[in-house]
């Protein structure tokens, strides 16, 4: 084995050094070669097609839709006989029951227009959160300039709204981003709403829980809650620009409904009570007091769905009701 020579140290210049550089050897390895796929049509598999069903004939459907039209269609034929013989008579009775069937077809024609008027109305709010929701979330200037246009157009003519309506139409060509444009529209025209709506949930929810503490029957407080909700839910709804009839405004219960199941809100133990008014507290109540917190509670809830519901605006600066604080307001802890 042959030991490394070392030199010894010498002085030099770097101008006299010459550089070697020893010749890379590249080392070429060999590509196996891949064949050519052939001409061949590659066999693609078929969607397994299961057999049509095919679904008998409605008999039920088909017995409830004729039975319906020949009661309609008596019901007609009796009320023309009865009319015609009515004014055939040619007399002031036979004019009064013309002038009767006038009014009575006036009267179902505006309500059916108001019933359409109040459910385009509501829809007209879902849509308006839908694109705001979609503006907010991609930054769309243009979509957030028809939310707010349409907006304007829902409210204008409101005079709680008039400064906010102005503002909104100073400002609005000033902004070139589609998330503070829906800010100032928020701030103009829907965070004016926002204590309104909270009262009108409280003042409700407080109703409630009187009147279930102090009632003597069970019966009474199921019809005096029922109504009392519904009564909620109307001026929610109208205090947003929907202005819901009948048809609207249980179609606007099904959809609070809807919204307190899928968001998990429908709980309402006696762990929230004792989180809002004190642990211990709730066990030295009387049961209908008790009851009637409860009641007032469950209203709440209901209140704080339909103003989701019903808000045209996300929450983008406000601050959406608190659950229990508003609890708190009723039972009087606040």
């Amino acid at each position: 084995m042959s030991k490394r020579q070392y030199r010894k140290p010498g002085a030099f210049r770097v101008e006299d050094v010459e550089v070697f550089v020893p010749e890379a050897r590249v080392s070429e390895a060999r590509v196996p070669e891949v064949p050519p796929l052939a001409d061949e049509a590659v066999p693609v598999p078929r969607a397994r097609v299961l057999p049509d069903l095919q679904r008998g004939l409605r008999w039920g459907s088909i017995f409830l839709g004729a039975l319906g039209g020949l009661v309609s269609l008596l019901a007609s034929i009796w009320l023309y006989d009865w009319v015609v013989s009515l004014i055939a008579r040619d007399d002031w009775i036979g004019w009064i029951a013309a002038g009767l069937l006038g009014l009575v077809v006036l009267a179902l024609i505006m309500l059916i227009a108001r019933e359409i008027s109040g459910l385009a109305r509501l829809g007209r709010l879902g849509k308006i959160r839908l694109e705001a929701d979609t503006a907010a979330r991609q930054n769309d200037k243009e979509l957030a300039i028809d939310v707010a246009d349409r907006l304007k157009r829902l409210y204008s003519g409101r005079k709680d709204l008039a400064w906010g309506l102005e503002r909104l139409a100073e400002h609005e060509h000033d902004i070139m981003n589609a998330a503070e444009l829906l800010r100032l529209t928020e701030r103009a025209l829907v965070a004016p709403l926002d204590p309104q709506a909270r009262a009108i949930v409280a003042s409700s929810a407080k109703r409630v829980s009187v009147v279930t503490a102090v009632s003597p029957g069970a019966l009474i407080d199921m019809l005096f809650v029922g109504a009392e909700n519904l009564r909620m839910l109307r001026r929610l709804a109208t205090l947003h620009g929907a202005r819901p009839g009948t048809l609207s405004l249980f179609k606007l219960a099904r959809m609070v409904v809807t919204h307190i199941v899928l968001t998990g809100g429908i709980a309402l133990g006696d762990d929230v009570l004792h989180q809002v008014i004190g642990h211990g507290l709730t066990a030295r109540l009387s049961a209908r007091l008790g009851e009637g917190i409860f009641n007032g509670a469950l209203t709440t809830r209901i209140g704080i769905a339909t103003i989701d519901v019903c808000r045209p605006l996300p929450y983008l600066e406000q601050q959406r009701p608190r659950f229990r604080e508003l609890v708190a307001e009723i039972a009087g802890m606040r």
